[in-house]
Formats: C-alpha cells, sequence, structure tokens
C-alpha cells in the first residue's frame, strides 16, 4: 500500500498547504512520464495562487522542477529511465479553453513524484545540476518576453520589480542584448542591491521623482518590463515610457486595474502582455545555462525541505524586509 502513496505539499485553501504523507501517487499513460523530484521552485505564480487561490483546490503546486525519469509511458522515446530532466509546461492557448499546466490545472512538482506529459520533458545537459535546472524555466519566460517585445540590442531599459524575475530579466538582458542601461526598480534593499551587483546600472525605490532622477542623464526608457503587475507600476511605466516605446507585462494580477488610457494613445505605447514559454523558449533557455556559465546562486537564496512549504510560502507574504530572491523546495 505504501508503494501507492507519496509525500506532498498540497496547497488546500487560501494561504493554507498542507504536508501529507499519504498523498495518492500519480498513475501515468502512454504519452507520460514519471519524474522523482530533486527540487522544484517557489514561483510569484505560485505566491499569487496561495493569496488569493486562483485555481481549484486541493493542488499539488510547482511547475519549476527537476528531476530523474523513473517510469515512462509505452509511447515515449523522447526520454529514458534515469535521465535528468527539467519539467515545464509549453505553451497552450487558454482562448482554445486547452487548460492545462503543471501545478495550475493538473498537481506538479512540490511532491515525491510527478506525472508529466512527454512534451514538457526536457532532457538537462551534464554541465548543469539539479538545483540550477530550476531555473532554467524563468529564463524560458523571459525567453519569450524578449521575442514578444522585439527588442534588440542597445536600448534604455526599466525593469519594474527585483525579485526572480526582474533580476532574471536583468541577467538576460545583460548576457543577449548589451543595453545602453537598465535601472530596476524595486521596493526591498536587499533586492536593489543585488541587481546592482549583477549589473544594472542603478536600482531605486518605486517613487516617481527617484526614477526620473535615476534615468536624468541616461535618456527616456524605450522599453519597461514590469515583472510586478500592479496598477501603480502599468501607471509608472505608462508615465515614464519613450513616446514609440513598448511596455510588456510580465507580473501577474487577479482582477481589473484602471490605467490612463489616453496616453497609450498619445504617446503611441506598445503594450505586450507575456504568459508562459514554447519549447523553443525552453530550449533557448537551456542554451543559455549550457554555453553563458549563469551563476544559478545568484537567484537562489535558500533550499528547505518539502515539509516546510507553508513556512517558505509564508516569507514571502510577510511585511517584513526581504532578505532573498528565490527559495526551493527540496524532495
Amino acid at each position: 500500500m505504501r508503494r501507492n502513496i507519496i509525500k506532498a505539499a498540497v496547497f488546500e485553501e487560501i494561504q493554507n498547504i498542507v504536508y501529507r504523507e499519504d498523498y495518492p501517487k500519480p498513475i501515468i499513460g502512454p504519452e507520460d512520464v514519471l519524474v522523482k523530484v530533486h527540487y522544484c521552485g517557489i514561483c510569484g505564480s505560485d505566491i499569487t495562487n496561495f493569496k488569493y487561490k486562483m485555481f481549484q483546490v486541493p493542488l499539488v503546486m510547482g511547475h519549476e522542477i527537476s528531476g530523474e525519469v523513473i517510469e515512462i509511458g509505452e509511447n515515449v522515446s523522447e526520454v529514458k529511465i534515469g535521465d535528468k530532466v527539467g519539467c515545464f509546461t509549453v505553451l497552450l492557448d487558454l482562448s482554445e479553453g486547452k487548460l492545462k499546466g503543471l501545478g495550475t490545472f493538473q498537481d506538479g512538482g512540490f511532491a515525491e513524484f510527478v506525472k508529466v506529459p512527454k512534451d514538457w520533458v526536457f532532457k538537462i545537459p551534464p554541465n548543469i545540476s539539479m538545483k540550477e535546472a530550476v531555473i532554467i524555466e524563468t529564463f524560458a519566460l523571459v525567453n519569450r518576453a524578449f521575442k514578444l517585445s522585439g527588442i534588440k540590442d542597445k536600448e534604455n531599459i526599466i525593469i519594474f520589480g527585483g525579485g526572480s524575475v526582474g533580476l532574471t530579466t536583468l541577467k538576460a538582458l545583460l548576457i543577449q542584448k548589451d543595453p545602453n542601461y537598465v535601472v530596476v526598480v524595486e521596493p526591498q534593499e536587499f533586492l536593489r542591491n543585488k541587481a546592482v551587483k549583477i549589473g544594472a546600472t542603478d536600482a531605486v525605490p518605486p517613487r516617481r521623482a527617484k526614477i526620473k532622477n535615476a534615468i536624468k542623464n541616461l535618456g527616456e526608457p524605450s522599453f519597461i518590463f514590469d515583472c510586478v503587475g500592479n496598477q501603480e507600476t502599468l501607471s509608472d511605466s505608462i508615465f515614464l515610457i519613450k513616446r514609440g516605446g513598448t511596455i510588456v507585462l510580465e507580473g501577474i494580477h487577479k482582477g481589473s486595474i484602471p490605467f490612463p488610457f489616453f496616453m497609450i494613445n498619445s504617446k503611441e505605447v506598445t503594450l505586450k502582455g507575456c504568459l508562459g514559454h514554447d519549447r523553443e523558449d525552453i530550449l533557448a533557455a537551456i542554451d543559455i545555462f549550457a554555453n553563458y556559465n549563469v551563476n544559478a546562486n545568484e537567484f537562489i537564496s535558500e533550499v528547505v525541505p518539502l515539509k516546510d512549504a507553508q513556512k517558505a510560502f509564508e516569507k514571502y507574504v510577510e511585511p517584513i524586509e526581504r532578505d532573498f530572491v528565490k527559495i526551493l523546495l527540496e524532495v
């Protein structure tokens, strides 16, 4: 009987994750892979779900997964038992009712084992560790943001938010786009200091006077990446962006917000949404890690055991001075 149950951190209600040792073990189909989870990252969208319950419960969250293949379906030939893999949801068209996703519409990686469709399983090169592989998912999101935005080299850039997505956006810009400047806007001093250490031109608190002073001699931003996604950051982005510039929304917000509509017209601003990533984005992210010596420890601040998932999530929502970027759960 024991072999049919597993350990899992189960999201049961708003701000309530319960650690269980009697959760049903996933049963794979012919197109699936069963992965023994080693690490799974806590993402900003997981925190949003934790705070507001955006998906049906009970649910095992977690979509930034690294682990080992232990079972394959009869129609799976892309990976074999024993392979080191990352498991990441491949973009689906939600407008067509394709509601699938690890840790959102089906159980994810905050568990001993996870069932993954074969197309969402990616081999990890030997020079990338299991722990490092978790960060690939965030780089894939950033790759998609770059692709959708059409950003070129030598742009003036502001990033709103210095958390995991914001700092990954910063790192990817420095690797791939040779920007004229990148200014990070972030309320937490620890994250501002981290941004400067990674290579930001400057990092300032979210006050328009501070931001305008930071870019006074640098020129107006031609691109803004909003990695927060609330009324204040969107309004500030529209206010600050150069005429004809582009704002990319990487942050996720539940609900509707008012914003200065006329300024979109008068400044001829391009506003792009970004959610998820396709196979091309994920493979490009793996390539970045394999070939550009990305230091994942710049983003991973803490690794905690699965049984402490509730405490780890609470750290993200407590109104205290933040001293970390990203927390991983170790299974």
